[in-house]
């Protein structure tokens, strides 16, 4: 890795103490569409990464050409049936893969790239926690906790067992209010908030999310 840099990481981290601000939204549609192909690439070749994060995002000299790297915990789904271990980098895991869900799919890696989109507007991570339970806490204070409409599924496990003592639970999303017009367009936000979807039967594939109309001012 230390021949190859530098990574998306290294790149975000030297703008904020640089005080550069964050890339403007055309940088971010370049940089999504690109790593959106790379997925789809991937995934129809049915092959999930699993850890797809800024370090694992390795930038060119022109500071926006990027490719996905470190296959280390990638797999082949037509090859290895169900159950699958949560694996990879704790703030871009997917919510079914941190609920202990056994047959995740290449959604988990369309999650990981909403991650780092919002990552790359704001300049820093999303979700942060050291364990877990805390980050799909971390998760749900930004999205709203599930409810039978948006993830039936959900309801039935011990986390959401959990929540339910809970007395003030958030059940609206406020990803919008962390990403305003001002930061963010319309369509962008829809590209946005689609792979950041907590239900992965209504995420946004890397295929579904390259025909937005986000993507035709490329």
């Amino acid at each position: 890795m230390e021949c190859v840099g530098p990574s998306l990481h290294d790149l975000l981290r030297q703008r904020h103490c640089a005080g550069i601000p964050p890339p403007p939204e055309a940088i971010v549609r370049a940089v999504m569409w690109q790593l959106l192909t790379g997925a789809k690439k991937m995934h129809d070749a049915h092959v999930v990464h699993r850890d797809i994060k800024t370090n694992n995002i390795l930038v060119g000299d022109d500071d926006i050409t990027v490719k996905i790297c470190d296959f280390g915990l990638a797999m082949r789904m037509d090859a290895s049936p169900p159950p699958y271990e949560p694996v990879g980098t704790l703030w871009y895991m997917a919510p079914e893969m941190l609920l202990g869900k056994p047959d995740y799919d290449a959604l988990v890696d369309t999650w990981s790239l909403g991650c780092v989109m919002a990552e790359l507007i704001n300049g820093s991570p999303l979700f942060v926690h050291s364990n877990a339970a805390g980050q799909l806490a971390a998760i749900f204070d930004v999205l709203g906790v599930p409810d039978e409409t948006t993830w039936p599924w959900f309801s039935s496990t011990p986390f959401a067992t959990q929540v339910q003592v809970v007395t003030c639970v958030k059940q609206r999303s406020l990803l919008r209010e962390v990403f305003p017009k001002t930061k963010l367009s319309e369509e962008g936000f829809q590209v946005l908030s689609g792979l950041l979807t907590c239900n992965p039967d209504k995420r946004l594939t890397a295929a579904a999310a390259l025909k937005h109309p986000w993507f035709t001012k490329m």
